[in-house]
Parts: structure tokens; C-alpha cells; sequence
């Protein structure tokens, strides 16, 4: 009977989480959830907080889907990882390592798994192509993980310091 109830709110939530990400998912805010103003100037200097942190600018209208420290026990190695959606394509910086003048072309599936993972739930509908590339600013090293949808864009960034 326990298990019954627990399978039907499964299966209510799961339907509830599909039905608002397909009704809101392709709003402006890329957010299902609206924000209050508050909200939204928190999360835009957040925003502009993370863009002098990467060392490039977002297109406006990115939101940040999920931060953490990914529960890294060890604080001096600086990791930090974001997730990022945008409607419009996001640049990240091209590669800075000796023979890269571009992005690395990354196997789709694999990377799709991986993005996927960070977006709190969020699925990438029709994925294009995943791209990567690595830059190092501000003292740490980052490396990014771009999906390319007709939806728009996944990114995840990941920090580390620099040794």
C-alpha cells in the first residue's frame, strides 16, 4: 500500500515538474518559476558577479540553474561549478592551450549526461552539438561544457585554482 502512494506521488510530481517546464521553460527568465524584482536583482548581480569571476559577459536573460562546491572536502583547490541556461548562445572563451585556436568538438552523448546532470532536472531537448574549451583569469583555471539546443544553451563551468 506504502509503496503504491509513494509510486503515485512519483508519478504526480514527475508530471507536475514535465508540465511546468513545458508551459515555462521558454519564457524570458528561462525559469518556470517566476521571480519577484528582489529576486531578480539578486540573481542579476549574481549574475554580473560570476560574469568578472569567468572573465567574459552572459547574453541577457541567462539564468543560473544551479552553484555549488560540487561537496569538494578540500576548500584550497578553489572548485566551484556552475550550470547555465540562456535562450540566445552563449561565447564562451576559446581554448588558451599551445595548438587549440577554437573549441574542442565534444562527444555529445557523454556530454549531454554531464550537463544534463548540473541543470537541476532540466532536460535538453534535440541537442545540436557539445563543445568545451578551458581559460584561465582572475587566478583560477576554468573549463566549460556548452550544449547547443533549438531551445538555447546549456553551459557548465568549472573552477579551479590556479597552482
Amino acid at each position: 500500500m506504502k509503496q503504491d502512494i509513494n509510486r503515485t506521488l512519483f508519478i504526480l510530481f514527475t508530471a507536475l515538474t514535465l508540465a511546468a517546464c513545458l508551459t515555462g521553460c521558454g519564457d524570458s527568465s528561462g525559469s518556470a518559476i517566476s521571480q519577484s524584482p528582489s529576486e531578480r536583482k539578486a540573481h542579476d548581480e549574481k549574475l554580473r558577479d560570476l560574469e568578472a569571476k569567468v572573465g567574459f559577459s552572459f547574453p541577457t536573460n541567462t539564468v543560473i540553474v544551479s552553484a555549488g562546491d560540487g561537496e569538494i572536502r578540500d576548500p584550497s583547490s578553489g572548485f566551484y561549478i556552475w550550470g547555465l541556461y540562456s535562450e540566445r548562445p552563449i561565447s564562451i572563451p576559446v581554448m588558451s592551450a599551445p595548438g587549440f585556436k577554437d573549441y574542442r568538438k565534444l562527444p555529445l552523448e557523454s556530454s549531454l549526461k554531464y550537463v544534463q546532470g548540473e541543470m537541476l532536472g532540466r532536460k535538453i531537448l534535440q541537442p545540436q552539438i557539445a563543445l568545451g574549451s578551458s581559460w584561465e583569469t582572475n587566478g583560477y583555471i576554468f573549463s566549460g561544457t556548452l550544449i547547443r539546443s533549438p531551445q538555447g544553451d546549456y553551459l557548465v563551468i568549472e573552477q579551479f585554482r590556479q597552482k
